[in-house]
């Protein structure tokens, strides 16, 4: 790298032939020392970091050192002064053998003065010198001239030196501010993902986006830590899709693999690099810069993170920690994901097991959907039930404990275990026994805050009609499709909800079911929206039930006709009709109880 002291750095020039080019302000100086003295030589000196000196201002040179403005140090004048930091004044250079220059004689250098050029860390830096072609006897004058217009020259460099270390911390500060930023933004996409493939998409995207980088790519380790495979990476040219099957992790001729075993990042500032590092490695992708940073948490090594440039890049300190921290925040990322799908996997295990096989009783048709929550655990505290009782009646419940995690699945489970045995007593109505549950579950210490819709079924008379006695601590009404397809909504007051006052009174209600009619139950999940009244959705649930809303005409209706000719609700296509897509934050359970026709 060259540079003149004070001046920002030039690109590098050959050795063999360089060049200095004139700056205006030392050239002033050189004109002034070589009027005020009248000396047909006035050179302003500076060291270069190529071992030379350039002559940014200079008067009288001639030939080749006109053209480069360039000598090297030990065939300077100036290197004397260079050395003690002192002036050096010579009246008869060839009385002397203080200076030995070829120059001496190419520009007929009779009588030398020069003095020191200081910089802002006092080091000598230069020399502002006079040149005659005769000797002199310098004057105190002359020198004092000199000294003057010496230290103003160093002043001009000391400016320079003060503005570019300005300048390269208003850089840096730049930089900072900007690596901060994306510091700031890739942090944010990454704390908002949930699952591993969320996560790769920030990395792949916005983590290359952010840095310059026009491809990302993404390695992780298999279970068995054997293979190294690329999950993520898009199309390069001149690779096939073979080319990212995996790497072998015993195989380090990769350099994936190495990064992987290593631990450490590998930074190639061209293509040509990787492929002279790796020779196996695919020449495409384009010339350009490539990183490869481990995918590091504190117990393990997850991965690999590509990065490619278009161009060369240079991987100073700066951009190597911040690609690097980054690279952390994407492992972290990874773990947080793998630890939130393992979480969600466990709850699915256990809301499965909650939600058993809905018995068969004679007559009686039962059928149920569980849709879990979109965001979170993807499981909660809905849940849906049937007993069939040891006097034949058949018992159905459907509730929600507050709560969309596996907390609440939880709860659901243990006020589920009451439940069951409350109702295998069979010697009480529904509203009994959601009071019984209520003193239990706050008696016992769950203290589940949930609704609770609690039904049981009769048996069926002389014209197969049925009595359900039902009872609703704060759950949405039911609905009845009778084997006419006109649908009724179950009205009646709504108890307290369960956990809120234990020894609050129940009710009982009563409506008679006769062959063909099926009960509707759900949770609030199917029917509550944000900023909308409950009453739109019932009514939305009520048009679906009765074959005109949102539903109708789908390839697979909620509401189809049974072999007998009566109406048949089939739960997941309701959820479907009502909640298309993954629009529900919410867990929703609907059960069906459908009286068959004899």
């Amino acid at each position: 790298m060259t540079h003149t002291p004070g001046s920002v750095a030039a690109p590098a020039t050959p050795r063999a032939s360089p060049v200095n080019p004139p700056d205006a302000a030392y050239e002033r100086f050189a004109r002034l020392l070589s009027a005020h003295l009248d000396v047909p030589i006035a050179l302003v000196s500076l060291k270069r970091d190529d071992g030379h000196v350039g002559f940014p201002g200079a008067v009288g040179l001639t030939g080749e050192y006109a053209r480069t403005r360039v000598l090297a140090i030990e065939d300077s004048f100036c290197r004397q002064v260079l050395a003690t930091g002192d002036p050096l004044v010579l009246p008869d250079v060839r009385a002397t053998e203080q200076l030995d220059s070829p120059a001496l004689q190419e520009l007929d250098v009779a009588a030398y003065a020069g003095y020191p050029v200081i910089d802002t860390s006092g080091a000598t830096v230069g020399t502002l010198c006079a040149i005659t072609h005769e000797p002199r006897a310098w004057t105190e004058r002359e020198l004092t001239v000199l000294a003057d217009l010496a230290e103003a020259c160093a002043t001009q460099v000391r400016l320079r030196q003060e503005s570019a270390r300005a300048r390269s911390a208003e850089l840096a500060a730049t930089r900072r501010h900007r690596n901060a930023r994306t510091l700031l933004h890739v942090a944010e996409a990454m704390s908002a993902t949930t699952t591993v493939d969320e996560v790769l998409d920030v990395a792949q995207g916005l983590v290359a986006e952010r840095v310059g980088a026009v491809r990302g790519a993404v390695a992780l380790a298999d279970a068995r830590g054997k293979v190294l495979r690329w999950v993520r990476h898009g199309d390069v040219p001149g690779l096939s899709e073979s080319a990212w099957e995996g790497d072998l992790v015993s195989d380090e001729h990769w350099p994936s693999v190495r990064v992987l075993r290593s631990r450490e990042p590998l930074w190639f500032e061209t293509n040509r690099a990787v492929v002279e590092e790796f020779p196996r490695m695919p020449d495409a992708g384009g010339p350009g810069a490539l990183a490869m940073l481990p995918l590091l948490t504190r117990d393990a090594v997850l991965g690999v993170l590509l990065l490619r440039w278009p161009g060369r890049a240079t991987f100073d300190h700066p951009f190597r920690d911040l690609l690097t921290t980054l690279a952390g925040y994407t492992a972290v990322a990874l773990e947080r994901a793998r630890l939130l799908q393992h979480r969600r996997d466990v709850a699915h295990v256990l809301q499965t097991a909650l939600l058993t096989d809905l018995p068969a009783p004679d007559g009686v048709t039962l059928d149920g959907a569980y849709v879990p929550a979109v965001l979170g655990d993807q499981v909660g505290g809905d849940w849906y039930d049937a007993l069939v009782l040891p006097s034949g009646d058949v018992a159905v419940t459907i509730g929600d404990v507050t709560g969309h995690d596996i907390d609440a699945a939880a709860l659901m489970g243990q006020l589920r275990s009451l439940l069951r045995g409350y109702l295998w007593r069979d010697d009480r109505t529904p509203a009994q026994t959601l009071s019984q549950l209520d003193a239990a579950n706050v008696g016992t210490g769950v203290r589940a805050n949930a609704s609770v819709l609690l039904a049981r079924l009769g048996a069926p008379d002389a014209d197969g009609a049925r009595t359900l006695t039902w009872s609703s601590a704060g759950h949405p009404p039911a609905f009845v499709v009778r084997a006419s397809g006109a649908v009724q909504r179950l009205e009646g007051p709504r108890d307290l909800i369960l956990g809120v006052a234990p020894g609050a009174a129940r009710h009982d209600h009563v409506v008679e079911l006769r062959p063909g009619d099926t009960m509707v139950l759900y949770t609030d999940g199917l029917v509550e929206r944000r900023g909308e009244d409950l009453h739109r959705g019932l009514d939305r649930l009520a048009a679906v039930l009765a074959g005109g809303g949102p539903g109708a005409g789908a390839v697979a209706e909620p509401v189809a006709a049974a072999h007998d000719g009566a109406p048949r609700v089939v739960p997941v296509q309701v959820v479907r009709a009502l909640v298309p897509g993954d629009l529900h934050d919410d867990d929703i359970a609907v059960l069906t109880l459908r009286v068959d026709p004899a």
